[in-house]
């Protein structure tokens, strides 16, 4: 299902690994994954209100409305898509006394996008992190103080590795957030639901009821399903 570690090297203060969720199988973790990492006004908003926004205008008034909604979805899927492919293969470097961290994003092969630059980010501008375990891979989620940041703010992690880091964590003053155990992985999986169903399961079925004002949700699957298959199994 999942891949182990491809690699990971601890050497002095030095900790670096690689992490991969590659091919088709794996898509639904790398979704879930990628939602996990938005923070919740953010995800109600974009995943949920606006959405059913969308859709209840088109029920209500109907024929070019529906349009709207199909366009909405259609943005939505690439977003989702090309964003979960950061889950695909990621190499991270952590000096665990300076607290930097340098990751590097390699996307899908092939990709609409592609970004293999390098990125930092320090953990003095870091002000908690989760951990959340999923079908044994554990990801976490790094809280910066600024509420909008390019630095990376998720990451894939093996669990030999997974001590270290959080020693560096609390080295640098850096609190650990966590839930009960019955919710730790329940939320997750329930956007990953409402995400499938309001842009996915929903758009698709649309099709069959405003075939004309469809087609730029039908345009994206299109293309995305050719980038995912010819990625591989």
């Amino acid at each position: 299902m999942i891949s182990q570690p491809e690699s990971a090297d601890t050497k002095a203060n030095v900790t670096s690994w690689t992490t991969g969720l590659n091919g088709l199988r794996s898509l639904p973790y790398r979704v879930v994954f990628n939602g996990a990492d938005f923070g919740r006004l953010m995800w109600w908003l974009v995943f949920v209100v606006i959405p059913v926004c969308l859709l209840s205008v088109a029920l209500l008034i109907g024929g070019k409305t529906a349009f709207f909604y199909s366009m909405y979805s259609a943005i939505m899927m690439v977003a989702i898509l090309q964003t979960s492919e950061r889950f695909i293969k990621m190499t991270v470097e952590l000096d665990q006394d300076t607290g930097d961290l340098v990751s590097t994003y390699h996307m899908g092969e092939p990709t609409l996008f592609r970004s293999d630059q390098d990125v930092a980010t320090s953990f003095n501008d870091v002000e908690a992190a989760r951990f959340l375990s999923l079908a044994d891979q554990t990801m976490v989620r790094l809280y910066n103080e600024k509420s909008f940041t390019n630095k990376p703010t998720a990451f894939l992690i093996p669990s030999d590795i997974e001590r270290h880091f959080r020693d560096s964590l609390q080295r640098h003053d850096v609190s650990i957030r966590g839930e009960p155990d019955g919710n730790a992985t329940r939320w997750v999986w329930g956007r990953f639901v409402a995400t499938v169903l309001l842009l996915g399961i929903i758009p698709l079925s649309a099709v069959f009821i405003w075939p004309a004002g469809s087609w730029p949700f039908l345009l994206a699957l299109v293309v995305n399903s050719v980038f995912l298959i010819r990625q591989g199994w």
